[in-house]
């Protein structure tokens, strides 16, 4: 039987009421590929890689019961005195956060299935460093502002707040690995690589992004992964960051090359292994997905909530269930 979604969209050619219009076939698993659900996944989420949109789409296929956010330090500690029994029902747990441990991965002394996405690792900084500077509520707003802290520094300041952020962080997250800041991490690298190819059950790219998701969507068994874009910087947005900049990122963040280098191939290798049918499922699924977010941009338009910002549908309070949605009376 074909599984539909169905979403409420302007109607085009009337007079923009709202009313049912679009049902959008959801892709199809091929059986062979569906997982049972057994142990909980963990999404290992790197900064600034898409993580609040495929954090939308865990929203859409996860009842809030079964999912754990960590993404403030209160919701870590809240569990780490529980055992795993604590965590019974829980069915995905996410956050910025390294595992308890990585092989066999564990979270709250229980085993969990891994899966991540990359992204170049001078992109995913330039991005990192102005979202940051950017954006109000992030933790680091006040200080980055304050201090004028440029793109430079952020990439070479031993202060407490930025001395792991521009020296191989995706090195680190990875491999769960701690290494000297100042020298080539070769085991910590080559550590993040085993996991990758060994230990994680998938991962994706961000420059892959609809080939990504449909690979891990396929092992996790996810009904409905159309997706809009989440928390992206606006057009327009300043960068202030030069060519020299990004020199110095490449030669701080060498590792980190090498990793999504290796990334790259092994995940080029996969989808080809996937067979030419997979080729046309994700153009199938491109185009019906553009057409779910032009629906999507239609409905924010006509409710007002698409208002000008240098951070474009801004990640919202579902990651931290005790705080109350922009605008609610809670």
């Amino acid at each position: 039987m074909e599984r539909y979604l169905l979403i409420v969209c302007p109607d085009d050619a009337a007079d923009n009421a709202v009313t049912p219009g679009l049902r959008l076939p959801a892709p199809a698993v091929p059986p062979e590929e569906r997982r049972p659900m057994s142990e909980p996944f963990f999404f290992l989420h790197l900064p600034r890689t898409a993580g609040t949109t495929v954090n939308d789409i865990l929203r859409a296929n996860f009842r809030p019961g079964e999912m754990l956010s960590l993404y403030r330090d209160s919701d870590f500690k809240r569990h780490a005195g529980g055992d795993a029994t604590a965590l019974e029902g829980i069915r995905l747990i996410q956050g910025h956060t390294l595992l308890h441990r990585y092989d066999p991965p564990m979270m709250y002394s229980r085993p969990v299935r891994v899966f991540t996405f990359l992204r170049h690792p001078v992109a995913r900084l330039v991005s990192e460093y102005v979202f940051l500077k950017t954006w109000p509520e992030t933790a680091l707003y006040r200080f980055l502002n304050d201090n004028a802290v440029t793109f430079r520094d952020y990439l070479t300041s031993s202060r407490r707040e930025l001395r792991y952020r521009g020296k191989n962080p995706m090195t680190r997250l990875l491999s769960g690995c701690d290494f000297d800041l100042d020298g080539f991490p070769r085991q910590a690298l080559d550590t993040a690589k085993r996991h990758l190819e060994k230990v994680f059950c998938c991962f994706g790219l961000q420059e892959r992004f609809d080939e990504s998701l449909l690979m891990i969507g396929d092992f996790l068994g996810l009904q409905n992964v159309y997706y809009e874009k989440r928390n992206v910087l606006a057009k327009g947005v300043k960068e202030d960051v030069g060519e020299a900049d990004v020199h110095l990122a490449l030669e701080r963040n060498a590792a980190d090359m090498e990793l999504y280098a290796f990334a790259s191939d092994l995940f080029a290798a996969r989808a080809a292994a996937k067979g030419p049918g997979f080729a046309a499922r994700v153009r199938r699924f491109r185009a019906v997905n553009a057409r779910y977010a032009k629906v999507c941009a239609l409905i924010a338009q006509k409710t007002g909530t698409d208002g000008p910002g240098d951070i474009e549908n801004p990640k919202d309070a579902f990651l931290f269930p005790d705080q109350s949605p922009p605008g609610s009376s809670r």
